[in-house]
């Protein structure tokens, strides 16, 4: 497909084609959350998480839900429209022209995989808050996370991590952080500013319901940890589990796809994603 429709309040529209008003407050002011969807296999995975997820960014930013349109139908609706392609959705929901309510926004783009043994990250300059709420809230203000990315794509890397205040590692600029050492695996904990990722949250789950040969913990994760880490691997919707090769500047010849717990943690996510396609199969597929 080359050119993406675009879904707008229950209209389906070519690419380019005029859609959101310019009074709409998500386009003036960045009153406007959105989720990234994973459609692969004609199914669309966690489905109801990521709706969670967006309801609690929209009644943080005070933008009315629910919305006039069923995000679920819409989904479904733009699914059918590019015949259950594998695809990343990306349904956006704004404030909307004051008086007349929300506007729900739904575009699809290309999977783009990544490489194997794994990618490389940097270490951004680019700081966020600990203590901010917002932070934890997928909203489209995202200025300092797309430069941070667009400095590491400058350098070669996959994605930038930024860090706290404080000094400590919070996530990704897309992706949240898992780093490997002394027998434990070890991401951030939401208290310092990650967003709640919705393959961060499975992975926590289906660790604590079987557990692995290591400990897993959330906390406050250093530079340091870092540069002792015996394996590194971010997490996020679209990518699964994406193993790290090098941190630059910091810490190279990680084993990436090679590292057993990497290779354990996807077996993992692989067992879920089966068991959530036999799901939406047995609710007749697609979305369930």
């Amino acid at each position: 497909m080359s050119a993406w429709p675009v879904w707008v309040d229950g209209r389906l529209l070519a690419a380019g084609a005029p859609a959101v008003a310019a009074e709409d407050q998500g386009l003036q002011l960045g009153l406007a959350v959105f989720d990234t969807l994973l459609l692969e296999h004609r199914c669309l995975y966690f489905l109801e998480l990521h709706l969670e997820r967006l309801e609690r960014g929209a009644r943080e930013l005070a933008i009315a839900w629910p919305p006039p349109h069923d995000p679920v139908l819409a989904l479904r609706s733009y699914a059918e429209a590019i015949g259950g392609r594998d695809a990343a959705l990306r349904p956006m929901l704004t404030r909307g022209v004051p008086g007349r309510g929300p506007t729900l926004v739904i575009t699809g783009r290309e999977l783009l995989r990544p490489p194997e043994p794994g990618v490389e990250l940097v270490v951004s300059a680019r700081r966020k808050s600990a203590l901010e709420l917002l932070e934890g809230v997928k909203s489209t203000n995202r200025v300092r996370n797309v430069l941070a990315r667009e400095e590491a794509a400058s350098r070669g890397a996959y994605d930038a991590l930024l860090t706290t205040h404080e000094g400590d590692l919070s996530e990704g600029t897309i992706s949240n952080l898992w780093v490997v050492g002394g027998g434990r695996l070890r991401t951030p904990a939401l208290g310092r500013g990650c967003l709640p990722g919705v393959m961060r949250g499975q992975l926590l789950a289906e660790l604590e319901r079987e557990p692995a040969p290591f400990a897993t913990e959330e906390g406050r994760v250093e530079l340091a940890d870092l540069e002792r880490a015996e394996e590194v691997f971010v997490t996020n919707t679209t990518g699964r589990v994406i193993p790290v090769t090098a941190v630059i500047g910091l810490v190279s010849g990680l084993p990436g796809s090679r590292g057993p717990v990497t290779a354990l943690v996807r077996q993992r996510v692989e067992r879920l994603e089966a068991a959530e396609r036999d799901r939406v199969a047995r609710a007749g597929g697609l979305v369930g």
